[in-house]
């Protein structure tokens, strides 16, 4: 089942970014700062009424989360998105990027943003299934590691 956060989940996703991308991508402690400081502090400051986080639970065990916050008036940001790797493959991740786009058409923003790499094979063909359109294309040191980011942008 997909249900909004409660406060604990926070501990959730900050946890499970820490480990999966760094089992999966290597990622480094940089990422876990990045990943630690974006969510506390949507926890802290979030807007309810226009942020949202959610959860995906499976047999009482917490296994994805999507968020969605704003950048302004007008566009959302997609951010926070994972599955765990026991729960690939079964539609999880399509219905949590369908709820957190749902929920900006409903909050009225015109445009969804988001920020991602190009080794996330797996997000990024979900991505694009729903219609988001890479908009911009850099490399960059992260985690320690050259990564060729990619800004991805929905007309909502």
């Amino acid at each position: 089942m997909i249900r909004t956060f409660v406060q604990k989940d926070l501990h959730y996703v900050i946890e499970a970014h820490i480990r999966i991308y760094r089992n999966e991508y290597n990622y480094d402690h940089s990422f876990a700062e990045f990943i630690t400081n974006a969510v506390n502090s949507f926890g802290l400051t979030g807007n309810y009424s226009k942020e949202m986080l959610w959860i995906v639970e499976l047999n009482q065990s917490t296994s994805g989360s999507i968020g969605v916050t704003q950048v302004n008036e007008n566009t959302a940001q997609l951010r926070w998105f994972l599955i765990e790797p026991t729960a690939r493959g079964a539609g999880w991740g399509g219905q949590l990027i369908e709820q957190a786009v749902l929920f900006a058409k409903e909050k009225g923003y015109t445009s969804m943003i988001l920020w991602t790499n190009q080794s996330l094979i797996g997000a990024r063909r979900l991505y694009q299934s729903v219609g988001f359109e890479v908009k911009e294309v850099h490399k960059q040191i992260l985690s320690g590691q050259e990564l060729t980011e990619e800004k991805w942008e929905l007309a909502l």
